[in-house]
């Protein structure tokens, strides 16, 4: 499992990985980093002068779309979460305040289909504590509103069925040169189709239990 937490409120060494663009300089910190993650210069300079010149929505929303566009699109999510394993992700900013290291957590829930928890220290006791609900709503849209669905609400779904498409064409090229190698790609494939259609299937329930829960 992965989690995340601010260099303030986790105060041991065990596992950190810091995602901050100075590597936690400022905090003192001075363990393992993970510099793919951090956030690019250009993009979180405008976000940080228009604080107070923009809306805090429209400055948030600007921010979450450029290090989707700039960062996270450009790796696997399932990759990147396996090299990062058992880490807690740390950076700056408070729980409840707007933090790159929230839409990280949003975007290994919403493609891996699992639960990133914000957590504090206090003493040898770990508790979990909350963060912002909207980061994850607003990544969702972003993420949906530049990228094809194929139909699909789940953007897990849409993981699975781009790596089934991926196979797909990896085993025709290989087709007639080792068709033993083709039918294992295409069982593969089928495999992670099936898994779309199912973590369609659970969004689609979960969406209308949220919708039942508030009427």
């Amino acid at each position: 499992m992965i989690s995340t937490s601010s260099y303030k409120n986790y105060n041991s060494k065990y596992n950190a990985v810091s995602i901050s663009g100075n590597r936690g300089k400022d905090a003192g910190y001075s363990g393992n980093c993970y510099p793919a993650l951090a956030p690019k210069l250009s993009f979180w300079k405008i976000w940080h002068d228009n604080i107070g010149q923009i809306s805090e929505e429209e400055n948030n929303k600007y921010y979450i779309e450029e290090y989707y566009k700039q960062v996270l699109s450009k790796m696997d999510p399932e990759e990147v979460y396996n090299e990062l394993i058992d880490s807690v992700l740390l950076c700056y900013e408070n729980n409840m305040e707007f933090c790159h290291r929230h839409i990280v957590a949003a975007w290994f829930e919403l493609y891996l289909g699992i639960i990133v928890p914000e957590i504090k220290t206090n003493g040898n006791k770990i508790s979990r504590v909350e963060r912002p609900k909207y980061i994850k709503e607003y990544l969702y849209n972003i993420i949906k509103e530049n990228n094809k669905m194929y139909g699909f609400k789940s953007l897990r779904a849409v993981y699975l069925f781009e790596k089934s498409e991926a196979l797909e064409e990896k085993a025709e090229l290989i087709k007639e040169k080792d068709y033993s190698k083709y039918e294992d790609y295409m069982t593969i494939a089928c495999y992670y189709r099936c898994d779309a259609d199912n973590a369609e299937e659970k969004y689609r329930y979960e969406e209308n239990q949220k919708k039942l829960i508030k009427k």
